[in-house]
């Protein structure tokens, strides 16, 4: 009888296969709970209502507006007050200004 030629070896046992599936369910599931992109329509939805909003000039009672003065000296000779209206909006995550004349 012939005798086969050892070969190499050629496949994973079960042990290699166990542990490298175990390695890509770790890293996939790190993955996923690290991004963020969960919240991130919510905030797009967000950042667009409030742009539509400034660009519109609707404001409605989660936006703070006032009255400020403001003073530009010109060549440090000349004092100009200017009033302007300051329209904020703030939550826990986003606050944003929007100065008018």
């Amino acid at each position: 009888m012939k005798k086969l030629a050892k070969s190499g070896k050629n496949s994973f046992t079960l042990l290699e296969t166990i542990i490298s599936i175990l390695l890509l369910s770790i890293i996939i599931s790190g993955f996923s709970n690290i991004s963020s992109y969960d919240n991130f329509d919510e905030e797009f939805m967000l950042l667009n209502k409030i742009e539509n909003s400034f660009n519109l000039s609707s404001y409605d009672s989660t936006y703070i507006k006032s009255n400020q003065k403001l003073t530009l000296k010109i060549n440090n000779i000349e004092e100009k007050d200017i009033n302007i209206k300051k329209i904020e909006y703030s939550d826990e995550k986003i606050r944003l200004f929007k100065y008018e004349l």
